[in-house]
């Protein structure tokens, strides 16, 4: 009989062997306990249903087949199945989550020494976590920290709940606790705990990201400490800004991220809603008063991948943001890809003198953020109660001016009766006929595509095959970023112009500039000068290839092979930059541009 096999896992077949290995390893009564609270009956245990509201129990879990069935919705399965519509994964993701839940390694696709760099990172993560925690509750120099928690109204149990730390304000007091402790610094500059000092400006050494501050962890949606947002607690000259953030990292990117989301999913899928607030302490405080399907953009406007996230627990949201102009055109940033997406969206107004976010409301008056939140608008009519205050819509003008301030937005519906319903809307409050928005919503669309068009930046490097001499280049760079040490021999014999025009041209002057600024750059000083720039990704993905494309030269011959590689691209470079003199010579000479010519001609006598 031939062998059972589950869907490609990142191009590698997963064997039924490795689920049912899984299935060995992980208690679905006790990984559904994580969820729901269960009670035994017997072999099986019961609860109220995660997935549709029921006043009577009926979901049921048979710990010895290790299956669950609810007898409410219908809904039943095994150990992936749920994880799948808890979750919101389809079954490739869930499978990857519950095989690293039960240290099942199926997942061979990904360059190891980057997983283990990954997982290096999250566990310095939660280290740290406990760190900052364990300071704020019990060390003397937390006392500050924790009376302005307890004046902000955090009980205990939200403190240790939400694991708010404190971190004194002290140079490299968590780099030093880590280095004591057999970490590398390394790990540290690539976790965004530990910075690196300026060589040319403040000598050698490390110092911390964080310091004199209350530090909040950032989950990931499965539990996972990626990062930290630090608020100053006395804030001077020199503390920098009121929050300071985790910088892009491997396991944080702040765009993939909503804080609290780790604890507000079940809710959010119960309550088929998901609340959105600014901060961290927004979070904090509506849990604690009971309201547990709260998130948190954390002062940014909602991102793609955000969306996304949240459309696995509910399709509907309801956003909390300030009233002034920044908040207001934050939110609308958000919104404009919510609507796109199909959530439905709805918009908190508290009312004014209530407080001018959650955590304040709820400290005023927590009924009155809860009615808020019960009674938030669509954000439709919250849209159309904007751009008609205040407004005469008499004139042409005047109409014109709020048809272009409405229509983009109504042209996001993707539904074609909610979108219809809103140009009836409009045109009933303007005196205009629909089918004249109905054509002007399509001046609009051309306008988005066009601009979307615009808006694409080709990846030469993935979308366009690489020539000869593109390879060469490749080829270079990849052994400088996996040896930086042999920049200093190589650098040299390299003619500057070889670059100009190529793919890697731009990633050649940002790694020049930085050469020049250390003697001998590390690759840990190359990931921190790239930063997130655009350039990140294709420094990342050259500084794969050199693990994954080796080549068949050991290391100690390395420096020999680039050598060799610059020979390579100097003659291939000549020989490209020949063909276009003399093609551009014969335009010259054709058009009877004489100074032109010999310009070209002397150029082509000292290639």
């Amino acid at each position: 009989m031939a062998p059972l096999f589950f869907p490609l896992i990142n191009g590698k077949l997963t064997h039924m062997a490795d689920t049912q290995l899984i299935k060995e390893k992980i208690d679905l009564a006790q990984l559904v306990q994580e969820y729901v609270p269960l009670k035994k009956a017997g072999i099986y245990y019961k609860a109220p249903c995660p997935f549709h509201r029921e006043k009577t129990p009926s979901f049921m879990v048979n710990a010895e087949k290790q299956i669950w069935k609810c007898f409410g919705c219908g809904k039943g399965g095994d150990i992936f199945s749920f994880v799948q519509e808890m979750e919101g994964l389809d079954f490739v993701e869930a499978l990857k989550l519950l095989a690293e839940r039960a240290g099942v390694k199926i997942d061979t696709y990904r360059n190891e020494i980057d997983k283990s760099q990954k997982n290096r990172i999250l566990e310095i993560n939660q280290k740290a976590a406990y760190f900052f925690h364990h300071v704020l509750l019990e060390m003397p120099a937390s006392k500050g920290a924790r009376e302005y928690l307890e004046n902000r109204g955090l009980k205990k149990e939200t403190i240790d709940q939400w694991q708010v730390g404190f971190i004194p304000d002290q140079w490299d007091l968590l780099t030093q606790y880590f280095l004591k402790k057999g970490t590398g610094v390394d790990d540290l500059v690539a976790a965004g705990l530990t910075i690196k000092k300026d060589a040319a400006r403040a000598g050698q050494g490390f110092y911390d990201r964080f310091r004199g501050r209350i530090m909040f962890p950032i989950w990931d949606v499965h539990g996972n400490v990626v990062g930290f947002t630090g608020r100053v607690l006395v804030e001077t000259e020199n503390s920098g800004g009121k929050y300071v953030n985790t910088p892009q990292t491997l396991v944080y990117d702040k765009s993939r991220v909503l804080y609290g989301l780790n604890n507000a999913k079940t809710e959010i899928k119960s309550q088929d809603l998901a609340v959105i607030v600014e901060g961290q302490m927004d979070v904090i405080a509506c849990h604690q008063a009971g309201m547990k399907n709260v998130v948190a953009s954390s002062g940014t406007a909602l991102t793609h991948e955000q969306v996304k996230l949240l459309k696995r627990y509910s399709p509907n949201i309801a956003m909390a943001f300030d009233a002034d102009k920044a908040g207001v055109a934050a939110a609308k940033r958000g919104i404009d890809i919510a609507l796109s997406e199909g959530l439905n969206v709805r918009a908190i107004s508290i009312p004014e003198g209530k407080g001018k976010d959650a955590d304040e409301c709820l400290k005023k008056n927590p009924q009155v953020w809860f009615d808020s939140v019960k009674n938030a608008s669509d954000v439709m009519d919250w849209f159309f109660a904007m751009a008609f205050a205040n407004k005469d819509v008499s004139g042409p003008k005047a109409k014109q001016q709020v048809a272009d301030e409405l229509l983009p937005l109504v042209g996001l519906i993707p539904y074609a009766v909610e979108r219809d319903y809103w140009l009836k809307q409009l045109g009933d409050r303007l005196g205009t006929d629909v089918s004249v928005l109905r054509d002007d919503l399509k001046r609009f669309d051309k306008e988005k595509k066009i601009n979307n068009q615009t808006d694409k930046k080709p990846d030469a490097t993935k979308t366009v095959p690489l020539d000869t001499l593109n390879r060469l280049l490749q080829r270079l760079l990849m052994i400088w970023i996996s040896h930086p040490d042999y920049v200093n021999a190589q650098w040299p014999l390299l003619k500057i112009k070889t670059f100009d025009g190529s793919v890697y041209q731009h990633l050649y002057e940002t790694i020049k500039n930085q050469y020049n600024s250390h003697s001998q750059p590390t690759i840990s000083d190359w990931q921190h000068f790239f930063g997130d720039s655009e350039l990140a990704e294709e420094f990342e993905n050259l500084k794969m290839l050199a693990v994954i494309e080796p080549g068949e030269t050991a290391d100690s011959d390395l420096k020999t092979e680039g050598m060799k590689i610059i020979t390579r691209i100097v003659d291939e470079w000549s020989k490209k930059r020949r063909k276009e003199i003399q093609f551009q010579l014969a335009q010259a000479e054709q058009s009877g541009d004489k100074e032109q010519a010999q310009k070209l001609f002397a150029e082509l006598q000292n290639i």
